[in-house]
């Protein structure tokens, strides 16, 4: 006896459906938080003077924009640009311009170490190391002037 096998659209149809399940699973929970009974919730405002459903001014904020992870190499294209890592993380400065001005950096929050063996004829090169939490910026010190803002964090 020859068992039948389901069409493909059937199985594909059903893939579909069970993909969307999932979804709308994961999002009803997304939002979900531990209860909260407003009906004894009070306005006093805290001992700061906000009320408690403000946010402290320290504290992040929804329309902060979080710097994305530093990429593997970072150089004069970067200008401007904000970086995130990690203590004991490290990036590449790459320039490849040879009458380029030697980098520097700003703050104690990373190290720049030269690189002596660069493949790329007349580029230079500096391994850029997260050395302890805070922040840094990463810049020119002649023409053209760019920068790159660090904040490095934790583990």
């Amino acid at each position: 006896m020859e068992r039948r096998r389901p069409p493909a659209l059937a199985l594909r149809a059903l893939a579909l459906v069970a993909a969307l399940a999932g979804c709308a699973a994961l999002a009803g929970c997304a939002g979900a938080g531990p209860p909260t009974d407003t009906s004894t919730a009070t306005a006093e405002p805290s001992p700061g003077g906000r009320s408690p459903s403000e946010p402290s001014p320290s504290g992040p904020r929804p329309s902060d924009p979080v710097a994305p992870p530093v990429p593997r190499f970072i150089g004069p294209a970067d200008d401007g640009s904000a970086f995130t890592m990690t203590v004991g993380q490290t990036t590449t400065l790459r320039l490849t311009d040879p009458a380029a001005a030697e980098p520097e950096a700003d703050g104690v929050a990373v190290l720049l170490i030269p690189v002596a063996s660069v493949t790329a004829p007349g580029a230079r090169e500096w391994e850029v190391r997260a050395v302890e939490a805070g922040t840094a910026v990463v810049r020119s010190t002649g023409e053209p002037r760019w920068q790159v803002s660090l904040t490095v964090a934790e583990e």
